[in-house]
């Protein structure tokens, strides 16, 4: 039952994501104005499959995922495979090289990683977990290995799983729940405080459960539950300047959503959503008034329109640039769009959405020390590792 969901919904994602009928993913013209911004860039690494996470030591250091499952670590443009990495599970579709679901996802150094040396690294286990361990690098081999926080069930339908700091000692973590939910067979994981999909997850640096984490109704102790009634968050970003943690997830076909996360709060999935089912079929239980008295609304969300009814964007980053090279990136966010191809900025302000001439399916951006902006771009040929890491500057 569970290998028979896994593919219907590969198959369904590929259609939705991919829209192509070769191994060579096209780029669709942008849903949103062009923003004609004057910047360079620069191809720094490349011959990845899905380059997922970025860890950024300093200007010229970084560790590296492969969503296949392999982690580098690249240097003054030297570039070696870390071995020792957990065997992962990807799935995607049967006899085409796609890979849509599970794998190595993001990766994190701790804020002491000058004086610990700790990397975290987030991912799909073999046996259906969601995990997140830390370990250590020596001579490009892992070691000291610990698995610090797994899911108490099986996760198959997750993309998301990004790690950001909130200081040296919490950190924030993502766990995806794409399910295909409707109004008349509505899929609850994300409702349910049992269950650690659909969350946002927030740790020790050690895994522990903080204790000023909020205690939900029925419960008399704190978990790591931050936040819930999320559909797969794939971008998190914690604004150190306000303290606020911003979140961008998936909605199904529509509905795509930027979030401020708060403490405790119920974001709604599949209750309400903005969106509809892949196949038309109306997703929310609930009416608007009535999410209104219990969960939280986006800040903004998004819905191409189509004369099916509307089209997902499909955010896979988040990035709020500030002090940036590029001055008509400061103060926006910017963000991944799978769906179209190319990266996009968003003008929190004014609510306007820009498309960016950067093609590709954008996994990770990041911004490095000098102010220019580090991206993470999955392979457009599905036969070729062609994946790339690259600088965007002024």
């Amino acid at each position: 039952m569970i290998k028979s969901i896994k593919i219907l919904f590969a198959i369904l994602s590929f259609c939705c994501l991919m829209s192509c009928q070769s191994n060579l993913i096209k780029v669709p013209d942008s849903p949103y104005p062009i923003s004609n911004d004057s910047f360079s860039i620069d191809t720094i690494a490349q011959g990845f499959t899905i380059p997922y996470g970025i860890a950024i030591v300093e200007e010229n250091e970084y560790f590296i995922t492969d969503r296949i499952g392999k982690m580098f670590h690249l240097k003054d443009g030297h570039q070696n495979e870390i071995v020792g990495m957990p065997e992962v599970v990807t799935f995607g579709i049967p006899d085409l090289p796609a890979i849509l679901h599970g794998g190595l996802m993001d990766i994190s150094i701790h804020p002491n990683y000058a004086t610990n040396s700790w990397i975290y690294i987030s991912y799909l286990d073999s046996d259906g977990l969601a995990k997140v361990s830390r370990l250590k690098t020596q001579n490009n081999i892992a070691t000291e290995f610990e698995t610090i926080f797994a899911t108490r069930n099986t996760n198959y339908t997750g993309n998301g799983m990004r790690i950001v700091w909130e200081d040296a000692t919490h950190f924030f973590l993502n766990v995806g729940n794409s399910d295909f939910s409707t109004r008349t067979n509505p899929i609850l994981y994300a409702q349910d405080l049992n269950n650690d999909a659909g969350k946002i997850h927030r740790l020790m640096e050690d895994g522990s459960i903080p204790s000023d984490n909020p205690v939900f109704d029925g419960f008399t102790s704190p978990s790591t539950i931050w936040s819930y009634g999320h559909r797969d968050v794939q971008g998190l970003y914690f604004d150190e300047s306000t303290n606020t943690l911003f979140g961008i997830e998936h909605g199904p076909k529509g509905g795509d959503e930027l979030n401020i996360i708060k403490k405790g709060k119920n974001y709604g999935w599949p209750l309400f959503s903005y969106g509809i089912n892949y196949d038309g079929a109306q997703v929310a239980t609930i009416s608007k008034d009535s999410a209104a008295t219990f969960t939280v609304f986006p800040e903004r969300y998004w819905t191409v329109p189509t004369k099916d009814g509307g089209q997902a964007i499909a955010p896979a980053c988040l990035l709020k640039v500030t002090g940036s090279t590029i001055s008509s990136w400061n103060d926006y966010f910017v963000f991944g769009s799978l769906a179209y191809r190319r990266l996009m900025k968003y003008n929190h302000k004014t609510g306007e959405t820009f498309g960016l001439n950067i093609e590709g399916r954008v996994r990770t951006i990041k911004q490095l020390p000098s102010g220019a902006i580090i991206a993470l771009i999955e392979r457009n040929d599905l036969n070729q590792s062609n994946g790339m890491i690259v600088r965007i500057q002024n």
